[in-house]
């Protein structure tokens, strides 16, 4: 007898003692109405995969995920945020015709996803973007204070959430409000056009009470690292003023490489920066060699390494790469036909809102230099389906100068040769047909006349 109970003893510690492997990956599923979609797509965390849509409506995958944490899910042109967790299931549905009011989750993470769901609704009850960072200081803090009051009482009363996404997604919205308290000065000058606005002497005392260099917050959270972003970005944009010869990219790239130390965080701060930041102008080599010398990881240096040799022909006083487009008025019209002319060239797209807004810049500097020796050039990259929209809007906007349309949108020769990766973007060249600058400053921006008066 006391041998069968020392057995089942055994047995008993050796049962409690096996530990139970959590599974290494996520099962969803939904179901999409309204919707002739082929895939769905899920994406974070350096994981990335297409969902097939069955006809009707319909997916399921296996995503072995490397870490549990914030996702994306993309179905067609709309994304929502995703909690995944390994081991979990969960089904989504949603009508495509109206994305946010109608997705819902079920399933192991229903109340965590439903929660993201109903913050983003939150969201868009919000005043508009422009009014809220027009205010005075002491409005703007009141009303900023209120929408992160707003979000922290939508999390705190979602009954059900995990201790585990209550407590990450708490540290969230501390940098999502650190962020827009950093964004507040720079915001307030270009809506209101109060080039001279400052925030008060106390106004970044917030900032005593957080960590610009927690690395480990950096892996963990996307809010982080925009929060880190626009932190840097604001001391940088602060130490330019006044200095017409300031490098942004390289003060950026210095304060970062000062402020964090080797490793991951440091490393996807300056690439990230670099996707857009390095830029083809004297500085190129310069900016190349901080990055280079930042002990960045190898993948990383491989793919700066290789747009910077992508940039290195369009520095300064390189033969410009042509273009031959067809013309508004009829016809073509090529570089070449321009020759003996500065040419200041606005590559844009009728979807593009940013360049949309330089518009009535653009038409300033055009009428200026009126009858002066430059041509202003438009060149659209918009898709062949919006032919029609664009040259509708080139009437409605009446826009001048030489209205061109690209032969083949973002794939066109001259798109790609520029290495365009977003737009408006502006490129200013001599009458040789020689580079001045390959990313000229937008027509907003009183560095280009002062630039122009030098020439012209």
């Amino acid at each position: 007898m006391k041998k069968i109970v020392f057995l089942l003893a055994a047995l008993v510690i050796i049962s409690c003692n096996k530990e139970e492997k959590k599974p290494e990956y996520v099962i969803i599923n939904g179901t999409v109405q309204n919707s002739n979609l082929e895939t769905a797509m899920v994406r974070g965390n350096d994981f990335e995969v297409e969902i097939p849509i069955s006809e009707a409506g319909t997916f399921t995958d296996t995503l072995r995920i490397k870490t549990d944490g914030m996702y994306d899910l993309f179905i067609g042109r709309e994304r929502t945020p995703t909690y995944l967790e390994k081991g979990a299931n969960l089904s989504v549905t949603v009508d495509l015709q109206e994305f946010d009011e109608t997705i819902s989750y079920s399933g192991d993470l229903a109340v965590e996803n439903n929660y993201l769901a109903a913050k983003y609704l939150l969201s868009e009850k919000e005043k508009p973007f422009q009014e809220v960072y027009s205010l005075n200081e002491a409005e703007f803090m009141a009303e900023a204070n209120a929408i992160d009051k707003g979000y922290r009482d939508l999390l705190s009363g979602t009954e059900g959430i995990s201790e585990t996404f209550s407590k990450m997604e708490s540290q969230n919205l501390d940098y999502a409000h650190v962020m827009n308290l950093e964004n507040y000065q720079q915001y307030n000058r270009y809506f209101t056009g109060n080039k001279e606005f400052s925030v008060s002497e106390k106004y970044y005392d917030y900032t005593k009470n957080v960590n610009f260099s927690d690395t480990t917050a950096f892996r963990a959270s996307n809010a982080y690292q925009r929060m880190l972003d626009t932190h840097f970005s604001r001391l940088v944009s602060e130490a330019s003023e006044g200095r017409e010869d300031f490098n942004i990219s390289k003060a950026y790239l210095t304060t970062v490489n000062e402020a964090l130390p080797n490793g991951y965080a440091k490393d996807q701060l300056m690439y990230d920066y670099l996707q857009f930041g390095l830029r083809p102008d004297a500085s190129l080599d310069e900016v190349y060699a901080l990055y280079k010398n930042s002990n960045p990881g190898v993948e990383n240096l491989n793919k700066v390494t290789e747009r910077y040799n992508k940039l290195k022909p369009l520095q300064p006083g390189n033969v410009s790469p042509t273009f031959d487009y067809e013309n508004f008025m009829g016809g073509t019209t090529k570089l070449e036909n321009l020759s003996g002319k500065y040419v200041y060239i606005d590559v844009w797209a009728t979807w593009c809102g940013p360049c949309i807004r330089e518009i009535p810049a653009l038409k300033e500097v055009e009428a200026a230099y009126h009858g002066k020796n430059i041509a202003f050039v438009s060149i659209s990259i918009d898709v062949p389906n919006d032919y029609d929209k664009w040259k509708a809007m080139v009437v409605e906007k009446e826009l001048g100068g030489i209205q061109l349309m690209a032969d083949n949108n973002w794939k066109s020769k001259f798109v790609e040769e520029y290495g365009i990766l977003g737009i408006p973007r502006f490129i200013l060249i001599d009458p040789q047909g020689k580079i001045v600058d390959a990313d000229a400053p937008r027509p907003s921006d009183a560095k280009l006349r002062s630039m122009l008066d030098k020439m012209i």
